[in-house]
């Protein structure tokens, strides 16, 4: 009799537990809000793989902007607001699994999420982007689009680029605190170590953590060999390189740029990590503004 009570007990004890494990790690999922809205009119259109949201900012030639692993378009806001004011249409694509875009099809490739791109210019009458702009993940959605649609994009411009080669261990399981850990001082400490050159987290980027778009984005990376779309197509390219990149090590996009020649432009910037865009909003800024002002090769 005693027995059983006992068994019972812990029973109850480990069916405790594991309800606990699971709210808590329903509380991770539902942990995706970005600390702010996404800059610009929400729209949402059918794309390929059912609903795709994107914001408009501005008028004129569009930019696209695509944003890192597991994150929100809203990480832009500083640069879409600053390529309104320069006369630019922003079109912050929100990524598959991110405030409001279906995830789509399981079985996914980089490839889907450029044709999301392409719905996107679809939707705004677009032929050709003046430029489209990937950071970190994004920057390899943006190399496969033009790879796709080498006559839908002008120039590209990546921020943090990497896809060569795996971050080192300890970068790989700080992202991977940062994306699925729970909340304190430990994930902040990795959020740090990963993103930025300084140990300060910005509440922007505590907040606005998708786990399971981090999955689905990590089934599309797997999905073909780097050196399928490395090259990016034909497009200029202007790669911003963080100083401090942990994760995209800035030999890895130095190697990139001498690969492609006199189509890359490379410019370092200092005091920043691979989430760069908190950090050096002001450079990046300029760097891209220099550069959709110089005019282009007839």
């Amino acid at each position: 009799m005693m027995n059983t009570k006992l068994l019972l007990k812990r029973g109850a004890i480990f069916t405790l537990v594991i309800l606990m494990l699971l709210l808590a790690g329903l509380g991770v999922i539902l942990r995706d809000r970005p600390a702010e809205p996404a800059a610009g009119e929400r729209v949402m259109i059918t794309g390929p793989g059912g609903d795709l949201v994107y914001h408009r900012l501005g008028q004129g030639d569009a930019v696209v902007l695509l944003p890192s692993f597991a994150r929100s378009a809203a990480d832009f806001n500083h640069l879409a607001q600053a390529l309104a004011d320069a006369g630019y249409r922003s079109l912050a694509v929100q990524p598959r699994g991110i405030e409001g875009s279906a995830f789509g099809t399981l079985d996914v490739s980089l490839a889907d999420y450029a044709a999301d791109v392409a719905a996107v210019l679809d939707a705004e009458g677009v032929a050709a982007a003046r430029a489209v702009i990937g950071h970190a993940y994004g920057n390899r959605v943006a190399r496969v689009f033009a790879l796709k649609h080498p006559e839908r994009v002008r120039r590209l411009v990546l921020l943090a680029a990497g896809g060569g080669k795996p971050p080192p261990p300890e970068i790989n399981a700080a992202i991977r605190k940062a994306v699925f850990g729970f909340d304190g001082e430990a994930r902040e400490a990795a959020i740090a170590l990963a993103f930025f050159a300084g140990e300060t987290v910005p509440a922007s980027w505590v907040a606005g953590w998708y786990p399971l778009a981090a999955l689905h984005q990590t089934r599309a990376t797997t999905a073909q060999a780097y050196s399928s779309w490395s090259h990016g197509g034909s497009a200029p390219m202007l790669i911003l390189q963080p100083a401090d990149d942990t994760a995209a090590a800035p030999a890895d996009s130095e190697k990139l740029a001498a690969q492609l020649g006199a189509r890359a432009t490379r410019h370092v910037i200092a005091n920043a990590g691979h989430a760069l865009l908190p950090e050096q909003p002001e450079a990046v800024a300029s760097h891209i503004l220099r550069y959709l002002d110089t005019p282009e090769e007839r």
